[in-house]
């Protein structure tokens, strides 16, 4: 397993952008890793995290990172690929005000991820779905109900951010 956390200058800008929208929000953070982009918004204020990532290590240092910051009582953690939780997430008519992407550079898993997304009532009317990607790697500007409005650079990681069409 190889991480690949956002940088914390990324990690910064990010959380400058979203920082109205954080408090109180209900926050998806798919492919996530170190947990670090969940933590953060936890720290922010948001009401819940779910965090999912389907590498065994990543999903120990997850729980770990949330218990060293007390932040667990406010966090689920699911032990699968991004897809199948998508699904899951679901069928329990669970919506999120944020979510976010960050899929490994360069795999199909964030199109994937993308479209499953799109097939689904998620994430809520109004709330923001951001992915994270290499700038090599162009995404489509429409995936289903989702529109691009917004890209952020930051080196070579580029944040783009995702709104329900209207």
């Amino acid at each position: 397993m190889k991480l690949r956390p956002l940088t914390d200058q990324a990690r910064g800008a990010l959380f400058n952008i979203l920082a109205r929208e954080v408090p109180g929000s209900r926050f998806l953070d798919l492919f996530a890793g170190t947990g670090a982009v969940g933590i953060e918004a936890l720290s922010r204020g948001a009401e819940l995290a779910i965090f999912v990532d389907d590498h065994r290590a990543a999903v120990a240092l997850i729980r770990e990172n949330l218990e060293l910051t007390k932040l667990a009582d406010r966090a689920e953690v699911y032990a699968v690929d991004a897809v199948r939780a998508i699904g899951i997430l679901d069928s329990k008519k669970a919506q999120f005000d944020i979510i976010y992407l960050g899929a490994p550079y360069d795999s199909p898993a964030l199109e994937k991820s993308l479209e499953k997304l799109a097939e689904t009532d998620i994430l809520k009317s109004g709330g923001i779905l951001v992915a994270e990607h290499r700038k090599q790697h162009k995404i489509e500007l429409i995936y289903g109900k989702y529109e691009l409005y917004r890209d952020a650079k930051y080196g070579e990681t580029v944040l783009s951010f995702f709104k329900i069409r209207d």
